[in-house]
Parts: C-alpha cells; structure tokens; sequence
C-alpha cells in the first residue's frame, strides 16, 4: 500500500545539556549547505524537460520495477502501475475514479460493480480488460503477498469477484461494508495477467526489469546507480495525459544533500524536511519555490514487536510513553513543524471524532513526567537497580532504536528521545542504518525498535484503528507489515468486533460511539507511543513546471510516495 515519505541528517549523540549545541549545529549545517548550493551546481539550474524528484536516505538505484516488492523504485506505483479508484483526504477529502470509470453498489449493499475502463491499453499495446482486474484482485489466493484487498485475511468479507460482461467486475461482499472502497480497494493496482501470471511463484523475488503497465510514464529511458528515468506512455488512456514528457528521480543519501539539489534547481519536488524551510529553500528564489506541510495528518509513533517480552507489557510501553518529552523532540528534533501528540495521536487528522471524555487520559499518558513515569513502570512490576530499569524477570532494559542516518529530523528526535528514556534508566540507544533497505525490512516486520508513520487515512479513523486492531492486518512476528501499517504485530478481538459492526453502517452517530469504544481500548493496550504529527512534507518549484498539489490547490497528497494520490499529480503536472 502506501510508503510514506521521511524526514533525514548527520549522526549526532546529545544530553540534556547538549540541546542549546544540536540546535546550533542544525541551523549551521542548513546554512551552510543552503547558501553554498548556488554557486556549487549553478550550472544545474538550467531548463530540464522532466520534473525531477528527489528523496532522502537513498540507496543506489537498482532496476526493480515489482510493484509487490518493498525495495521498489518510486514511481513504480502511480507512474506505471495504476489503481482501480483512488480515494484521498487531501483538501477535505476526494474521490476520483481512475481505471474503474465507477464503482455502483447494489441495493443491499453487498455487490460492488466496477465499470472498467474502455480503451486502456498496456504499455505494450495490448489491451487492459476486467481479466486484468480480477486477476489483480485474487492474485493474493495464489500468493499472499499480492492480497490487497484481504482476501487471506481469517475473517475475510469477500465472496466472490468475477468478470461480467461489458468488460465489468463485480465484488460480492457477505455483509455490508460501509468502508470497503476507502480502506480495502483504494489500495489495490492492476497489473497485466499476460506478465504476472507467470511470476506468482517467484514474486518475492521477481525485479520486474522491463514494466509493462498502464500508467502515464512508463518506459524506462535512464537508469544509473544515481537516477533514473521514466518516458511517457504513448498508449495513454487519458487525453492529453500526461503533459510532460518524462520524470525523472535523482537520487540524495540525506535531507542535506537533497536540500543542495533543490536550492540549485537540480530537482523540481522533494518530500523531505527541511528545517527553517523559509530562508533555507524558499528566500533563494521566492518567486517559485515553495512548501507544503501540512498538519492535517496521522502521528509518528514509537514501535516496539508487541509480541516480545518485556515490549509485551502494558505499563512498560505507558511508563516510556511518560519518560518522553514531546515538546522538546517537536521543537528541536521537528524544527516546530510537527506538532506533539497526546497518547491516542489523531487529533491532527480527526479532531472532530475524539471522545471528550477520554481527553484528559490520553493527554496524561503521553505528558513528560519522569515520577509518573516511573510509578507506572514498578505498578508492572520493573525494579530499578543503581538507576537502571531492570524488568520483572530481572533482566537490564537494554535496546536500539534504528532510523536512517540521512534523515535528520527523525535522528534529531530519536537523540532526545533515548536521552529521555537514559534518564528514565532505560539502556536506549540510536542506530543508524545508511539507507531504505537496511533499514526498512526490519522496521517494518517489527526486527527493531523504530519510528514508523501510519496506515488507515479516509474521512473517519476506521482504517487506522482497522490497521493496529484487526485480525485482518495482522502478521506474524518478524514478516513484513508494509501491506497494512501493524508494526507492532498487535490484534484484539473485541476491537476486531467492533471495526465489523463499523462496516455495517452508515449512522455517523452510531460510528462514532464504536470509535469511542476503540479509543478506550487503544489507551488500555497502548499498541505504539504515538509522538508527533507526520508532517505531509513537499517543497515544489514552480520555475519550470507547475500543476503541484499545493496549498490553495490540495486536490491531492503532495508526496510522491503516496500511492495512490501521486497517480494524480503526474496527470497535472505540466511545463511552466
């Protein structure tokens, strides 16, 4: 499903008393590297005819197009594999049919038809029928590492999918769901059946070198260790789609050096931190550079595998979530962007959907209180022994967390945070990975302690609690949660339950008295600390294209590495 865009920087250990010098360091480093980028690559600033991306902690560039790998080149979804419909928040929230031109429930609200698309064809000139769809759809029978739409899930709400005629799908569910197209099919994209039929057995491993899709750029026309290029479909299904050429995505091993290729023009569109983002980027060329950080998004938490003792206990993630103080780690460590969050964490995307009288709870277990902190750790029987944490089998409380070492807010946040956890007696530490795929497959199958952001957007929180609670989302410990966002490997049945019921209705009253009900089970188990709101970071320059998802135009999410939003942008996007 989705990956969401991080932040990055330089390996810097702090204490306490080190705060005044990390901030002092980071404005030096911004600086410096801002003002030195001009005249470094002036000469890059010249007219390019694609819109060039970059990101941060990037690793050499290897040809894996596999849209169901997790080391995949970006762009692989959006630019050539496409989604069915595409279901956003952005902007107050939008729904655009994309492949399936629309989506018609029955009156019992149990059978979804998907009117396919005429006219699509594949890269290669063949056409894209509803086969490809139900193919797309099932793959995860055979293989299910292709499931996105839970197919393989224990209490699976699909019966039956099947072509129709006049190139149709249809989707028989065994009970209504209220939720289906937002949080189960705005995941899925279709790929050809005449490619993937043959790599089901050997998906995991399948780099998919040459793409056949049928998205807007699809030909691949460059790719080195550094960056890569993607040429436009000439069987494009859209007309006048897409209205530029090519795009191109440059590869940037941290946020500073990413900050120098924009600065100087090199790169047109990044989803990085910046820190002081007004006079590192935007003062270099007022006219046409700009941000977009939006608030209006899901917290970054703290994961621990649930599933392992001593992360299995309850007060001992509540006592660590009081060891953290948050509006240190957002001022210094998020550079005041990313607000700090209370222990349930969506009161930047659904303030409205909070229970009032779970407020204050929710604000205690995520306060910055050292005492508290520690009362709540020996309640759950931990000891502390010469001021360290020992837990109740006696053993030392001892453990890294690992983030990409180009990413410089994150590695800012974590020195505060393990600083905090130190005091608290806990042997925490910071490991820094060098880029995604040394870090990524462990953080994400729950192998290290890591910040990680959120699954589950839409116009309620169903699909964030859907992906920390159901059974559905859950995987063993140590297997890759990249498809559904429960890195903590954590379920409930009573929470399962209750998303069901969920499902069932359309009543907003009768909805929000069931997230009520989540709520309270989510401050009881405490599944991950949630810390600071995930920032919707993008920096975009209008000087040579324009069409961005922007501020006053949010038709989308700004981030390129938000499938399925980013199929949008690349449609828009044209020369200035």
């Amino acid at each position: 499903m989705k990956r969401r865009a991080r932040p990055s920087g330089s390996r810097l250990r702090i204490s306490g008393g080190l705060l005044g010098l990390l901030v002092l360091l980071v404005v030096l480093v911004v600086n410096a590297v801002s003002s030195a980028a001009p005249a470094a690559v002036k000469s890059a600033s010249a007219s390019h005819a694609c819109p060039v991306a970059t990101g941060s902690g990037d690793t050499t560039f290897t040809r894996n197009f596999n849209p169901y790998s997790g080391s995949k080149l970006d762009f692989t979804l959006g630019a050539i594999y496409e989604p069915i419909v595409i279901v956003t928040t952005a902007g107050g929230g939008h729904t655009y049919p994309w492949l399936a031109k629309s989506l018609v429930w029955s009156k019992d609200g149990k059978t979804l038809t998907l009117q396919i698309r005429n006219g699509v064809k594949w890269s290669d000139g063949k056409a894209l029928t509803n086969k490809d769809v139900v193919f797309s759809l099932t793959a995860g029978l055979k293989t299910p590492s292709m499931d996105r739409v839970g197919l393989t899930a224990k209490d699976r709400e699909i019966s039956s999918i099947h072509t129709a005629s006049g190139n149709r799908v249809i989707i028989r569910l065994n009970q209504v769901d209220s939720t289906f197209v937002g949080a189960n099919l705005n995941g899925q994209f279709v790929v050809p059946e005449h490619i993937f039929a043959a790599h089901t057995s050997d998906i995991d491993k399948w780099t998919n070198p040459n793409p056949v899709g049928s998205g807007p750029f699809t030909k691949v026309t460059r790719l080195t260790p550094q960056d890569y290029v993607l040429g436009k479909n000439t069987h494009y299904w859209m007309p006048g789609a897409p209205k530029v050429s090519c795009l191109e995505r440059l590869a940037a091993t941290s946020n500073d050096a990413a900050l120098v290729q924009i600065v100087s023009g090199q790169a047109d569109w990044s989803h990085n931190f910046v820190a002081n983002v007004e006079s590192a980027y935007i003062a270099h060329d007022p006219a046409h550079y700009h941000s977009y950080y939006s608030t209006n998004a899901l917290p970054i938490g703290l994961f621990f595998d649930v599933t392992k003792y001593p992360c299995s206990i309850v007060g001992f993630r509540k006592g660590l979530s009081q060891m953290i103080d948050r509006a240190k780690v957002s001022k210094l460590g998020e550079y005041g962007y990313a607000p700090p969050t209370d222990a349930l964490g969506i009161a930047g995307q659904w303030p409205a959907w909070i229970d009032p009288s779970l407020k204050a709870e929710a604000k205690t277990i995520a306060t910055y209180n050292p005492a508290a902190a520690k009362k709540t750790l020996t309640d759950a029987g931990f000891t502390y022994k010469g001021g360290s944490l020992y837990d109740p089998k006696g053993n030392k409380v001892s453990f890294q967390v690992h983030v990409i070492g180009g990413w410089s807010d994150w590695v800012a946040s974590l020195n505060i945070i393990t600083q905090n956890l130190r005091d608290g007696g806990v042997d925490a530490s910071v490991k820094l990975e060098p880029d995604w795929n040394s870090w990524y497959p462990d953080a994400s199958a729950g192998r290290t302690v890591s910040l990680l952001w959120q699954y589950g957007g839409g116009p309620t929180p169903y699909g964030f609690y859907k992906s920390h609670f159901d059974t559905s989302s859950y995987r063993a410990p140590g297997e890759d949660e990249g498809c559904c966002g429960d890195w903590e490997h954590y379920q409930n049945a009573q929470a399962t339950a209750l998303l069901a019921q969920f499902r069932t209705t359309l009543d907003v009253k009768k909805q929000k008295q069931i997230i009520y009900k989540l709520q309270r089970i989510f401050l009881d188990n405490l599944p991950f600390i949630s810390l600071f709101i995930g920032p919707r970071w993008s920096t975009y320059s209008t000087k040579y294209f324009v069409g961005w998802p922007t501020p006053k135009d949010p038709y989308t999410d700004p981030i390129f590495t938000t499938f399925p939003d980013v199929t949008v942008a690349l449609t828009r996007i044209t020369k200035a």
